[in-house]
Order: structure tokens, then sequence, then C-alpha cells
């Protein structure tokens, strides 16, 4: 089942293959109808198989997902939670004064080029 190109080849009986197998009997009509039916599912199996393929599932590299990208998954739980500070805890804000106990002074040091 996993060999397209074999799947690919199927061909429909010929009005003449049908005639025969009339003229040999309901039970050879039957099998040509059993042995089209079988290759006609393994071609819509093929075929749903090679459709249900991306790049998380196969060897396909995933510009190969076209439009239809699949919708990323995170393995992360929710919590429940807000977003953000949650009530009752105690914020570390760094608050900016008039008179700062020291500063730090940062010179520009200037590049070969500049």
């Amino acid at each position: 089942m996993g060999d397209n190109r074999a799947m690919a080849k199927f061909v429909m009986p010929t009005r003449e293959e049908i005639h025969q197998a009339y003229l040999e009997g309901e039970e050879a009509v039957v099998a040509l109808f059993e042995r089209t039916i079988a290759r006609l599912a393994e071609r819509v199996q093929a075929l749903e198989d090679q459709l249900a393929k991306n790049s998380r599932n196969s060897s396909k590299p995933p510009s190969s997902d076209g439009l239809k990208k699949p919708a990323p998954r995170s393995l992360r739980k929710q919590s429940g939670k807000k977003p953000g500070g949650q009530p009752g805890h105690e914020g570390h804000t760094l608050k900016a004064v008039a008179h700062p106990q020291h500063r730090v002074v940062h010179r520009v040091e200037h590049c070969a080029h500049c």
C-alpha cells in the first residue's frame, strides 16, 4: 500500500473485460468488482495519506506546508491566572529621586572612524 507508483497506474476495467466476466458467470463478475473496489480503496487511502502529511508528521520542509500551516501547539499548561502582577504581590519599583546618593558617569569613547 505504501508504493504510490503501483497505485498511480490504476485503470478501470474495459467494457470488454466486464462483458467477459459476465459471460464467465456470477463469480467472475463479483471477483472483478471486488478487485476494482480494492484498487480504488487503496488509491483513495494513498491520496488521503498524502494530503494528511505536513512538516510536523513527515520529513517535508515547513515551506511545503503552503497557506494551510498547522497551528503551533505550546507544551505549557494554562495556570488560570491573569497576566501581570497578582493580587497581594508586593512590588519592587525603583523610584526616581530629586537628590541621588551617588552618581556613575559613563563616558562616551569614540572609535577611530567616528
